[in-house]
């Protein structure tokens, strides 16, 4: 059974089961509230529209997820702790699992920020939802955003289930330039798709499920594949632009990762400071006049060439031996040579 990562909204949800809601116990239609005779029509109409058609699972967007929880779990549903591991490398799936929050997975660290839980019921059937934080930048104050069942369809993609995919395998693309991978797209040979963004410290999940093109991110994103060529996208179809300057559109090559030469062991500098940065192993950690710090995982820096690496603000170098200068993302350069390339 094909996963849903992209979950659809309360409402979007609801009236797609409304055909169904027959057939589920306790669905019922209950009676539109009061209205006053001076309230709009329009605001008569969305409360009657609600009112008629309640949500099975008890769910209503924005409703707070301990709250929700609980509806759930007198529901029968139950925490759905198989399947996939959460992902305990992010720092806010780790703080909610923490919380007691068993059934989470994964959380997305781009737009709204969004993390996905999962529940099952004793007929196998798996619920996912989507929260957002409530604007408090709180985990505790979690709010509910979106919900699924795995097996329905997802409607809010093109049905076009049959697209061939582009490729097969790991492809990376970086819309903002700079260092690093940006962000990554695997496709399975069963057309399983997963789209993940990656930091200096961690990687999130932006999205899991089969492919589409274009395919919708949790967090609203739109991305479309054309050749080699992957683009973010508005709902009408049109480029994006803005992502790596003003007017210049968010598209970017799609490219195959290749392993970098190792960082080589050593102490590096920034060249004119008393700051340092030595590698040692799968580690590195910085040292200044105060004494070192703690070790990192060496995965955080970039390679740029042998004796070069980038931390994500600062080019550091293995420097030339008794030659002053200044680490460079050429490399290291002495002093008349800094001077000479400013004059240039």
């Amino acid at each position: 059974m094909a996963r849903l990562l992209q979950l659809w909204p309360a409402r979007v949800f609801a009236v797609a089961l409304i055909g169904l809601s027959g057939l589920i116990p306790g669905c019922a239609n209950a009676t539109a509230p009061n209205v006053s005779a001076g309230a709009d029509s329009a605001a008569i109409t969305a409360l009657s529209e609600i009112s008629s058609n309640p949500d099975p699972f008890g769910l209503t967007e924005s409703m707070p997820y301990a709250e929700a929880r609980n509806v759930l779990m007198q529901k029968g549903w139950e925490p759905y702790t198989q399947g996939d591991a959460p992902n305990l490398n992010d720092s806010t799936v780790r703080e909610l699992f923490d919380l007691g929050y068993e059934e989470v997975k994964d959380c997305a660290g781009t737009g709204l920020g969004p993390c996905r839980f999962e529940f099952i019921n004793e007929a196998g059937e798996r619920l996912a939802i989507s929260t957002i934080q409530n604007g408090s930048g709180s985990n505790q104050e979690r709010v509910v955003w979106r919900w699924s069942l795995d097996e329905e369809t997802d409607h809010s993609q093109s049905l076009a289930s049959d697209v061939e995919p582009p490729f097969f395998g790991d492809r990376y693309f970086n819309f903002y330039g700079g260092n690093g991978t940006g962000q990554s797209i695997t496709i399975e040979l069963d057309g399983a798709t997963t789209v993940e963004q990656h930091g200096t410290e961690s990687s999130s999940v932006l999205y899991r499920g089969q492919f589409f093109n274009p395919l919708i991110l949790d967090d609203g994103e739109r991305l479309r594949i054309e050749g080699n060529t992957i683009s973010r996208i508005s709902e009408d179809g049109n480029v994006i632009s803005g992502c790596n300057g003003a007017g210049e559109p968010c598209e970017s090559e799609l490219y195959e990762a290749t392993a970098p030469p190792p960082i080589l062991d050593g102490s590096y500098v920034l060249g004119g400071t008393d700051q340092g940065l030595e590698v040692f192993g799968d580690q590195y950690r910085y040292y200044d006049e105060m004494g070192e710090k703690e070790w990192n995982p060496l995965i955080e820096l970039t390679y740029i060439q042998q004796g070069v690496v980038f931390d994500g603000e600062n080019y550091w170098c293995i420097p030339r031996p008794d030659e002053a200068g200044v680490c460079t993302e050429n490399g290291w350069r002495s002093v008349e040579e800094s001077l000479s390339e400013q004059g240039n």
